[in-house]
């Protein structure tokens, strides 16, 4: 060990070689721990990004899939209101509601009218009222339905046409 010692005090260059050597053999090493590491946290930052997209992914679909079954619910429900609007006598109880609401109004504006529509009133609705109970919804049903009807090309009798023939 002696010898190496003295032929490199001789030598000054190659000592100062051999310093260099090894002091870039050691950073030299250094890189290459510290490029394994980097590495290995680089593959674990790409396998989180990978799972991180995989869930935001999932909730998308799941967000999609659920805005899209909203859709359809929301075209099924307006489908059903349309059709529950045309829906045959709907247009008859929205007359109805009118009618009321000219009633109400024709009660507030005309004193003399109240005392007069109340009677007719109470008289039409126990006129209703027979005429759904008893015999008489029985024979209304079955003899008022076949009578209503035309027959062979003869025209329906209008409500007027009668109330002409008995004036």
């Amino acid at each position: 060990m002696r010898e190496i010692f003295d032929f490199l005090t001789l030598h000054p260059f190659l000592s100062g070689l051999l310093i260099g050597l090894i002091v870039s053999i050691v950073v030299w090493i250094k890189g290459m721990i510290r490029m394994r590491s980097l590495r290995k946290e680089i593959a674990s930052l790409k396998e989180s990004l990978y799972t991180r997209m995989q869930i935001e992914t999932k909730g998308h679909m799941t967000r999609e899939n659920e805005v899209e079954a909203l859709r359809k619910q929301n075209e099924n429900l307006r489908i059903t209101v349309r059709s529950l609007q045309n829906k045959p006598g709907r247009s008859e109880i929205r007359q109805l509601h009118i009618y009321d609401r000219a009633v109400h109004s024709m009660l507030a504006r005309a004193p003399g009218f109240a005392p007069t529509w109340e009677i007719v009133l109470k008289e039409a609705e126990e006129e209703v009222q027979k005429s759904e109970t008893g015999i008489t919804a029985f024979f209304r049903r079955v003899f008022v339905t076949q009578q209503a009807l035309p027959k062979n090309g003869e025209e329906p009798k209008l409500i007027e046409s009668e109330q002409k023939k008995e004036e």
